[in-house]
């Protein structure tokens, strides 16, 4: 059993872009195929850049604001509650054109 007081962790930078700041709740290899479980936060005009992960399926939630996502060229708007799931070999990126800030929990699995 392991708990986390998420309020108490510290904000860390993505791996994608070191100004977006991130909550790690469990790190890989403590759940076998969990790459990462943790929130993130993108305030106005913050992005990531377009690329893929061959071996792992992210999913995103949602809880405040809203993003742009683009996958393989497509674009979409994901508001609070909604849920998105990106399949390995997706080219994707995120970005908050938005006035407000934007926050969602996430997690990776692994596939391989």
């Amino acid at each position: 059993m392991k708990l986390v007081h998420t309020n108490q962790l510290p904000e860390v930078g993505t791996s994608h872009n070191k100004d977006i700041k991130k909550k790690v709740f469990i790190n890989k290899d403590e759940i076998p195929q969990l790459m990462m479980f943790g929130s993130a936060t993108f305030k106005p005009g913050q992005t990531v850049e377009t690329h893929k992960h061959d071996t792992m399926y992210e999913v995103f939630y949602i809880q405040n604001g809203k993003a742009e996502f683009i996958i393989n060229n497509e674009k979409f708007i994901a508001n609070k509650g909604d849920c998105i799931t990106i399949e390995q070999g997706e080219y994707h990126s995120m970005n908050n054109p938005f006035k407000k800030e934007v926050t969602w929990v996430y997690f990776g699995i692994a596939t391989d």
